[in-house]
């Protein structure tokens, strides 16, 4: 056993989660991980393959996971046959970077550029008998205590303890599991660790700073008036006059800002313009920073800056796919539903699909046909269209402000008639259900749903596509989604990164996060990120956006 290295023993849930910490050369080197593991000695239990075994045949993300962790391991294990002596002692050491030169036509030297490792791997079984030299007996059932019992046997054999049985308690002393870790994500198991004198830490990758397609910045008043007067500002001169900032990427909005508010022009309001004429967007084929120009043909009011960009994106017929990402209540699905209604109104596109990317359907669970399991999905999209009739719609409007002033029945019209008011008042069929006919008229005209499984194979050709809740997507899954679009056709992807609720997924490895990473500085994309400040569901949303980045709870 090498005495020169760290020694990490991993839990089954580091390697369900994070596949690339069992290197292989069908996989990638973990990007930015929270622990160094390229030059460790890395032990996994023979417990940890068990439970591999016991979830490869899911279809599942779990299960997909194990199959490709026992694939590696299966392929390191069989370039190093060894003894199952030497397995106890740890002598049976796995060095990855050699086994993936034979197996493969690649050189040494570009294995060790490709991987950055000296890694060594062992697989430990323990034996039974070791028990005696310890107060821990945990049973074979004890998946948890069984790989608690593997970091205290590496520990004894570090140390040169014999681990058949021979060792007895006052052999062992607490400082020979000091260079042992083990790698764990699960609370329980780091916590009967430590009670067992067994150091513990997370693994993960670091979560790195989202591109959010849009930077707020305060520039010289020279700069803002060339703006605002010309309503174009070329490359050169941004970098001329803002030589700090970082270089511009392709449709990334520029909102600016004057440090002194008496600065600003005299017919300009900083706090209320409807065509938010201190934002730009860089124009890659221009080479300059252009006025926004599309959001006057927008069907709705835009309330902030944050709208006036994604509704910009939204419109813009030269950018192909949207991604908007932000904290409920911003008005991701709400201006993506009635810009995809409106459109296939103006005949931009024949239709909408939206594809729920909502990981918590059971579909096969519901009853009804498809489009009856899936509606639960596809309400927040049909709310929106009813929200858009309830502001929009005059005679709507109209009918529900005689409701609120007069009621409903002969009682109601008597008030309206004694008051002067002519108009028709509500009648006996309420107003949320003429809604839902309006609403389901529309849908049914206009748009359709399928779930993400039929989505592979597809293509939205002079379509618009609409993927809800994209942060519960994993990275394979948002490769494939991203890739449906065709001829004429426009995507929009919505999420929340604070919001996942998919198992086995995290910032780092969610399809949100991976397509906006993905598809940065392309002239066919845009890319769209609401603040908590421009949450305007209600305030109370807005209040618990807020704390959540804040972190006030500290849960």
């Amino acid at each position: 056993m090498s005495n020169d290295r760290p020694i990490f023993v991993l839990d089954t849930n580091v390697i369900i989660d994070y596949v690339d910490v069992i290197p292989g050369e069908d996989g990638k080197p973990p990007v930015e991980p929270t622990i160094d593991l390229s030059d460790a000695h890395i032990v996994i239990p023979s417990v940890v393959i068990r439970e591999l075994s016991n979830f490869k045949n899911e279809k599942t993300d779990r299960g997909k996971a194990a199959r490709t962790a026992l694939r590696r391991l299966r392929k390191l294990a069989e370039h190093n046959f060894c003894t199952i002596g030497e397995s106890y002692s740890l002598d049976a050491e796995i060095e990855p970077i050699s086994c993936f030169q034979e197996c493969c036509s690649v050189s040494l030297e570009k294995l060790k550029e490709l991987f950055d490792s000296e890694q060594l791997i062992s697989i430990l079984p323990v034996h039974k008998n070791f028990r005696k030299a310890l107060p821990f007996h945990p049973s074979d059932a004890d998946m948890d205590g069984q790989i608690i019992l593997t970091a205290l046997t590496v520990g004894m054999i570090q140390h040169g303890l014999p681990i058949d049985g021979t060792a007895s308690l006052s052999d062992v002393n607490d400082t020979y599991f000091n260079d042992v870790i083990l790698v764990t994500n699960d609370n329980g198991l780091a916590i009967r660790a430590r009670e067992r004198g067994i150091r513990t830490v997370r693994y993960g990758y670091k979560y790195p700073k989202p591109y959010t397609g849009r930077r707020d910045v305060i520039v010289p008043k020279e700069v803002f008036d060339e703006f605002y007067n010309s309503q174009i500002i070329s490359l050169e001169y941004w970098t001329e006059h803002m030589p700090n900032e970082p270089s511009l990427v392709a449709n990334e909005f520029i909102v600016m800002h004057l440090e002194n508010e008496t600065d600003y022009p005299c017919d300009f309001d900083p706090t209320y313009d409807p065509y938010f004429c201190n934002i730009g967007r860089y124009e890659v084929r221009e080479e300059a920073i252009v006025r926004l120009k599309y959001i006057r043909e927008f069907p709705v009011g835009l309330k902030n800056a944050g709208q006036a960009i994604y509704a910009e994106a939204l419109m813009d017929p030269n950018i192909s796919a949207v991604i908007c990402a932000g904290p409920a209540g911003s008005g991701k699905t709400y201006m993506a539903t009635v810009y995809g209604y409106q459109a296939c109104k103006n005949g931009e596109f024949i239709g909408v699909t939206v594809v729920p990317c909502d990981s918590r359907s059971k579909l096969g669970a519901l009853p009804g046909d498809l489009d009856e399991k899936m509606d639960p999905d596809v309400q927040p999209l049909k709310n929106a269209l009813r929200n858009y009739l309830l502001n929009e719609d005059t005679k709507l409007k109209r009918e529900l402000s005689n409701l609120k002033k007069f009621g409903t029945g002969a009682e109601a019209k008597k008030k309206a008639k004694a008051q002067g008011n002519d108009e028709e008042t509500p009648e006996k069929r309420s107003i949320k259900a003429k809604l839902a006919d309006r609403v389901d008229l529309i849908w049914d005209n206009w748009f359709s749903n399928i779930p993400i499984e039929h989505a592979r194979g597809r293509d939205f050709s002079f379509e618009l596509a609409i993927y809800d809740e994209f942060q519960d997507q994993n990275i394979s899954q948002a490769d494939t989604l991203i890739k449906r679009l065709g001829t004429d056709g426009k995507i929009i992807i919505t999420g929340d990164i604070e919001q996942i609720h998919a198992p086995y997924i995290d910032p780092t490895s969610s399809g949100l996060v991976y397509a906006s990473r993905m598809l940065i500085g392309s002239p066919l994309v845009a890319q769209v990120c609401f603040t908590e400040d421009e949450v305007i569901r209600h305030p109370l949303v807005k209040m618990v956006a807020t704390r959540q980045k804040n972190n006030e709870l500290n849960l």
